[in-house]
C-alpha cells in the first residue's frame, strides 16, 4: 500500500526521529500537541507538516483512540505510527485502527496481543525452544496456585506482572518467607500494579541475582526475519534501563549466533511484520533464557543504527508498505562499538526522583561519533505527567574505550539546567573500574554502591535538600498504593493522571 501521510501518536524525541525518517522519505507528517498555546513545548508541532490538539492536559489524549482517529480522518493520513510506550503495544489499538482501515505501523494485532502476555509469551518461546527459567506454568490466581508455584521454583525467584512493564510489579524474594508473608507481598504487589495497569495478574518466575541482560533487534515482514546483532542493556535500576551498549562485550561469537538464531526463529515462526526486540537473560555461567519479545522500537533503537547503518524507522515504514527486507542476515556487518545513555531528568542523589521544572539553560553535545537525540530547548517546561526522558547520548566508536572516550567528552560538553539529570551518574559510571572492565550485571548499581560516589556539592544538585534517605521498597510501594488510591477516587473528568498514563511512562523506560 503506498503511504503518503503519517499520524504520529506520541511525543518527544520519537516523534522527531520518525519525522525525520518520513521527510527523507518524502512522507509528510501530522502530530498531536495536548492543549492550545503550549505548542513552544512540543517540538514536533514546528517540524511536522501539520499538527492537531488534543484538547486534553498531559497524556491523556495520546491515550485517547477514539478522539486520534477523529485527528486522522480529518487530516487524511495513511497509516499511524505510534512510536514507543502509550498505545505502541496495545492490541485493541492496533485492531481499533485496522476496523477503520487505517494501516497501524507495528505488527498485527493479534501478534500484539500474544507478546503483552508474558505467560503466553514463555509458552511460544518454550514452544519453538527457546531455554526459558522456571517459572508458574499460569497466572497465579489463588492461595493454592502462589504457594504450590512458590514451592517448586524456590529462592530466588521474583513476583511479574503478566502485562507489566517499565519495572514495576515486580519483587525479588531471596529467601524463603512464611506464607502469610508471601500473602502479603503479594497484596503489596497488586497494590502496586493497580497504579500502572488494567490488569492485577501475576506469575513467579526464577530470579538471576546477577544476570546479564542481552536483547537482539529484529526485522520482520512476514516471510523472512533477519537480526541486527544484539545491545547489553545491563546496566538498569529498578528494573529500568540506563545505559545500553552493542555488541556486548559479554557474549562470545557462538552464543552470539545461538542467541541471534533464536530471536529469528520466534518472530519467523510467528511471521512477524515490524521491528521487535527479542529480550534474553543470561547468567554467571553464560547460560541464557528468554524473557520477552518487546514487539515496537525501542528507546535504544539508535545503538543498533549506528553500528549497521540500518534505519529502522524506515524498516517500519517500508513494511508497513507491504515492502519484504531488502537485505538477507549474510548482508549484516555490525561495525565499530555503540553505547547510549538516558540523560532522564531524575535525582540519582535521591533515588532517582523525577524533577519536573523549566529548562534554564541547554547547550547541546556534539562532535565526531556522536549522535544526540533529545526535544529539548530554552525555556521547555518538563511535566510531571510525561515520562522523565530529556535526551539521549549514542557515542560509536572503533572499539569499547574509543565509544567511552567519545561519551565522556559528550557528557562534558552538554548543559542541562533548570531540573536535575542523569549526567552526574554516568560520569561516575564511565570510570568506574568494573565497568570499563565489562565486569557488570542488572543489579550492579545496588551492589556496587556507585550512587555513593556522587559529591553533594555537584551543580545538578544545588537547589535540592541532600540529606534525604533513600526510600525502602515498602515506603515507595505505599506511595505509589496512596497516589492511586487518590487517582481512583478522583472524579474521571477531573483527573490528570490515570492508569494507562503511568503504564506508558513505564514502558518508555524498558
Amino acid at each position: 500500500m503506498k503511504i503518503k501521510k503519517i499520524l504520529i501518536a506520541n511525543r518527544g524525541e520519537i516523534a522527531l526521529r520518525i519525522i525525520r525518517t518520513c521527510k527523507e522519505m518524502g512522507i509528510k507528517t501530522v502530530t498531536l500537541c495536548p492543549m492550545p498555546g503550549q505548542e513552544k513545548n512540543f517540538l514536533e508541532t514546528q517540524m511536522s507538516d501539520e499538527y492537531y490538539f488534543l484538547d486534553k492536559e498531559g497524556s491523556q489524549g495520546y491515550l485517547d483512540k477514539q478522539k486520534i482517529i477523529e485527528i486522522a480522518k480529518k487530516a487524511g493520513v495513511d497509516a499511524i505510527h505510534p512510536g514507543y510506550g502509550f498505545l505502541a503495544e496495545n492490541w485493541r489499538f492496533a485492531h481499533f485502527y485496522k476496523k477503520k482501515k487505517i494501516k497501524f505501523i507495528g505488527p498485527d494485532f493479534n501478534t500484539l496481543r500474544k507478546f503483552e502476555d508474558k505467560v503466553e509469551a514463555k509458552k511460544i518461546a518454550k514452544k519453538v525452544g527457546i531455554p526459558t527459567l522456571p517459572s508458574s506454568e499460569h497466572p497465579i490466581k489463588t492461595k493454592k496456585d502462589l504457594f504450590k508455584s512458590a514451592e517448586k521454583i524456590k529462592p530466588p525467584f521474583m513476583f511479574k506482572a503478566q502485562r507489566g512493564g517499565g519495572g514495576m510489579g515486580i519483587r525479588v524474594i531471596d529467601e524463603q518467607v512464611a506464607s502469610g508473608d508471601l500473602l502479603a507481598i503479594t497484596l503489596g504487589i497488586q497494590k502496586q500494579m493497580a497504579s500502572g495497569f488494567d490488569d492485577l495478574e501475576f506469575f513467579l518466575e526464577r530470579y538471576l541475582p546477577e544476570a546479564r541482560h542481552i536483547e537482539f533487534q529484529v526485522l520482520g515482514d512476514g516471510k523472512k526475519a533477519v537480526h541486527l546483532g544484539e545491545r547489553d542493556c545491563s546496566i538498569q535500576r529498578r528494573f529500568q534501563k540506563l545505559l545500553e551498549e552493542s555488541p556486548s562485550s559479554y557474549i562470545n561469537e557462538k552464543q552470539r549466533e545461538e542467541m541471534g538464531y533464536w530471536a529469528v526463529k520466534i518472530c519467523q515462526d510467528l511471521k512477524y511484520q515490524g521491528v521487535a526486540t527479542v529480550e534474553f537473560l543470561m547468567d554467571p555461567e553464560k547460560n541464557y533464557y528468554f524473557m520477552e519479545v518487546n514487539p515496537r522500537i525501542q528507546v535504544e533503537h539508535p545503538v543498533t543504527e549506528a553500528i549497521t547503518g540500518v534505519d529502522l524507522v524506515e524498516q517500519q515504514i517500508r513494511i508497513a508498505r507491504g515492502e519484504q527486507i531488502a537485505f538477507s542476515q549474510k548482508d549484516v556487518h555490525p561495525n565499530g562499538y555503540a553505547i547510549e545513555v538516558r540523560i532522564n531528568a531524575e535525582d540519582p542523589k535521591r533515588n532517582f526522583m523525577p524533577t519536573p521544572g523549566k529548562i534554564t539553560k541547554y547547550v547541546p553535545s556534539g562532535g565526531q561519533g556522536i549522535f544526540l537525540h533529545s526535544f529539548l530547548h530554552e525555556g521547555q517546561e518538563i511535566y510531571p505527567f510525561f515520562d522523565s526522558l530529556l535526551a539521549k547520548i549514542v557515542a560509536h566508536g572503533r572499539n569499547r574505550e574509543d565509544a567511552i572516550n567519545k561519551l565522556k567528552r559528550a557528557l562534558d560538553e552538554i548543559v542541562i539546567e533548570g531540573v536535575s539529570t542523569t549526567i552526574p551518574f554516568f560520569k561516575i559510571l564511565l570510570n568506574n573500574r568494573d565497568f570499563l572492565k565489562g565486569d557488570f550485571y542488572t543489579n550492579f548499581i545496588e551492589k556496587s554502591e556507585i550512587l555513593k560516589a556522587l559529591t553533594c556539592d555537584h551543580p545538578s544538585h544545588k537547589n535540592f535538600d541532600t540529606g534525604a534517605r533513600e526510600l525502602s521498597e515498602e515506603e515507595l510501594a505505599g506511595i505509589v498504593f496512596q497516589i492511586y488510591k487518590g487517582v481512583k477516587d478522583e472524579p474521571a473528568n477531573n483527573s490528570r493522571n490515570s492508569k494507562w498514563m503511568t503504564f506508558g511512562r513505564l514502558k518508555m523506560m524498558e
